[in-house]
């Protein structure tokens, strides 16, 4: 109601030429317009403000004194017209330009609200109506229609501002909570499926689909989950080397990948889960700290990420001012993207009600203006030089590889790791992977490993379980995919389950970047934080967790892993042309071997610029490739990271009824987002578990690792 006044204050002018037209003529109306116009004009000035539907009534006006002064007969019925016909397009212009000119009132009204997307749409909604009703004002002014219908025009359009805004804002966000999952069917019923083998069939032992599997077996379904590997947890998973160093045996214990976990603190994802599962307590974990080289400077963040902030002020007196300023604004969207899983246990995603949506903006209006905008974007608001702005993208490593536009929704979360810290698990990333299997088979699920699925069934056009390689097949009333994307759609599936359009977008996405590895046991504890970023052409990774935990190496070793992105181009040069799972004649190669020295050389020589003399201290060395990752993760080119951004499914259901996915194909890559991808793919088969009570399990037990039990995660 309040916008609805404002906007007749500033019609006032029109109101009174309307109102005199017929008794003085349109020059004397339209000088009076003009003068009350200039008047509105001059006060906005002072107030600093802009109003388009009353600068345009001012040219209005002031064109119409100019046609009537120069001796144009302009009748009432045709000067009301052209006001019309001007406030209309004026209006249909403000839409063009997307500054809707409604906007500029309701602003004042809803200012928490205005920075958010929806304010926006349903603003170019409301002015384009306004335009288009003022264009057939116009035309029933011009060909004289009867009073009773432009009346009714000005009372419909009434009306409209001032009951339509609230039921159309709601209208808007129901259509994003409802296309908040791109795929919409009816969730499973599981009652009375005892004839099937399992309620849900689980494709792939990645953390995105054990998080699936527990948390569905924890709502009290059967579930079975099927990894092709040795071992369960996806590239979540350690592995031992053994070497000769002095005549004496020596063990090392690496990783596959991850080495830095988010979303531990009270309130994260990974901890929310990990507590509902009773395993919160089966894993240790110690804090990662992490140093950034950027040629001759080093950047060693406080874990106090306020204190961070002010050490980069220090190093950085000109953007001091621009990076308090940034870091205040990302913790403020973080805040609000944290918010949103309040209600289910620590997992963010669209809030289930319209309410919920509407509250967003007051309560976390950062989130609302900023969380679909290019991260760069923000950063550029605040001015910083070159220089900074590298420091503030030196995680960027962690979700891309540098080509990709991200938004403040890819990039903000990293920032967790300065606000609330990365950890390792004690004992390795299989940890984790070992509590969630233990979990599984606490609740009476089933992990079943070195079983190959070949195809996930579809019957009656739903998913209906899974073939194994060995040609068993499981029946089950829900199938979750933690497999690689494109092998999902295009190789367990049968491509004609699928729609067209969708096989195209499978077909046409690209494979997220790989990465090359190098293992290295030294026979000495390098100096230095247990993680460094080192910056620049020939930039590396480098990972010393046997800093953090030392039984990952011999006393006085240490185990150092080296890590370098590869686009998908160029990890696509990585393989024979041959197809093929094992490439082994490929592996064994002088061409293979050679290359794979000649990348692991230049990687070393890089780290050697934060660890001087690396290469007189290895004791055992070995190396990873794109090929090495499309073996054992059976990954589409060695793929780290999934899918391509543009390829994601937008949330977990596929087209596929009764087939979700878990992983990197929906929420992107990190243990984080794995963790949250499997816990929105459970919610997708019972909707409402996130919110359910945990049900009270005893904490299962998680055996140490040994030997026997590591992976021979080949480094070939």
């Amino acid at each position: 109601m309040k916008t609805f006044i404002a906007v007749n204050v500033s019609l006032g002018p029109f109101a009174l030429f309307w109102l005199l037209i017929a008794g003085v003529g349109a020059g004397t109306a339209a000088g009076v317009g003009f003068a009350l116009s200039l008047v509105l004009a001059l006060w906005r000035a002072r107030q600093r403000e802009f109003r388009t539907l009353e600068a345009g009534g001012l040219l209005l006006f002031a064109a119409l004194c100019g046609a009537c002064a120069a001796g144009w007969a302009v009748s009432p019925s045709d000067a009301v017209a052209c006001s019309f016909a001007g406030l209309g397009a004026f209006a249909i212009l403000s839409v063009g330009l997307g500054k809707p000119w409604t906007a500029e009132y309701a602003r004042a009204a809803y200012a928490a609200e205005a920075a958010s997307p929806v304010f926006g749409l349903v603003n170019m909604i409301l002015s384009a109506f306004w335009g288009l009703l003022f264009l057939v004002n116009a035309v029933a002014f011009r060909f004289a229609w009867p009073g009773w219908a432009t009346t009714g025009l000005f009372v419909f359009g009434a009306v409209v501002s001032i009951f339509g805004p609230n039921a159309l804002i709601r209208f808007v966000i129901g259509r994003r909570i409802s296309r908040s999952s791109e795929f919409r069917w009816a969730a499973p019923d599981f009652a009375g499926a005892v004839d099937l083998d399992v309620d849900v069939a689980i494709v792939g032992a990645g953390i995105g689909g054990l998080v699936a599997a527990a948390l569905l077996a924890d709502s009290g379904l059967r579930v079975a989950v099927f990894e092709a590997h040795v071992v369960a947890g996806g590239f979540c998973h350690s592995f031992l080397r053994k070497a000769r160093h002095d005549g004496a045996p020596c063990l090392y214990r690496f990783e596959a990948g991850p080495h830095d976990f988010s979303g531990l603190h009270p309130g994260g994802a990974l901890e929310g889960v990990l507590r509902r599962l009773d395993i919160a307590d089966a894993i240790e974990w110690r804090r990662v700290d992490h140093c950034y080289v950027f040629g001759d400077r080093r950047i060693e963040p406080a874990r106090d990420w306020r204190e961070y902030v002010r050490q980069l002020g220090a190093a950085f007196p000109a953007d001091a001012v621009g990076l308090a300023a940034l870091f205040d604004d990302i913790h403020a969207i973080l805040a609000g993207m944290t918010w949103t899983g309040e209600a289910t246990g620590g997992v963010p995603g669209m809030p289930a009600s319209i309410d919920a949506v509407l509250a967003i903006p007051k309560r976390h209006p950062m989130l609302a203006a900023w969380m679909d905008k290019p991260f760069e974007q923000l950063v550029a608001r605040h001015g910083l030089s070159e220089e900074a702005k590298a420091v503030v993208l030196a995680l960027v490593g962690y979700v891309s590889d540098g080509r990709e536009s991200l938004t403040c929704a890819d990039m903000v979360p990293l920032f967790g790791y300065y606000f609330h810290g990365g950890y390792f698990p004690v004992g390795g990333s299989q940890r984790l992977a070992d509590a969630l299997v233990a979990a599984i088979e606490r609740r009476g699920g089933t992990v079943r490993l070195k079983t190959r699925v070949d195809e996930i069934l579809v019957e009656g056009g739903r998913a209906a379980g899974v073939r194994l390689a060995s040609g068993e097949t499981i029946r089950a009333r829900a199938v979750v995919s933690n497999a690689d994307f494109k092998r999902t759609f295009s190789e367990l599936l049968e491509p004609t389950r699928l729609p067209s359009e969708f096989r195209r977008r499978v077909a046409a996405a690209a494979p997220a970047p790989s990465a090359f590895m190098v293992h290295l046991g030294v026979d000495v504890v390098p100096d230095g934080r247990p993680v460094i970023h080192v910056h620049g052409p020939d930039g590396v990774g480098i990972e010393v967790l046997s800093k953090i935990d030392p039984s990952a190496a011999p006393a006085g070793h240490a185990t150092v892993s080296l890590i370098r992105l590869i686009t998908n181009e160029e990890a696509r040069a990585w393989f024979p042309d041959a197809p093929g799972e094992d490439w082994k004649a490929w592996r064994l190669s002088n061409v293979y071997a050679e290359r794979k020295r000649e990348v692991a050389d230049a990687m070393i020589a890089a780290a050697e610029r934060a660890l001087p003399d690396l290469r007189r201290h290895i004791v055992h060395r070995s190396e990873a490739s794109p090929v090495t990752y499309a073996r054992y993760d059976r990954a589409s080119m060695g793929a780290i990271y999934g899918i391509e951004r543009s390829a994601r499914l937008r949330g977990a259901k596929s087209p596929i009824p009764g087939l979700v996915v878990a992983g990197a194909a929906t929420h992107g890559p990190g243990v984080e987002a794995v963790v949250i991808s499997g816990a929105r793919a459970a919610e997708a088969l019972v909707p409402g578990l996130l919110a359910q009570a945990r049900r009270k399990f005893s904490a299962p037990e998680v055996e140490p690792e040994t030997s026997a039990q590591a992976s021979r995660f080949a480094t070939s």
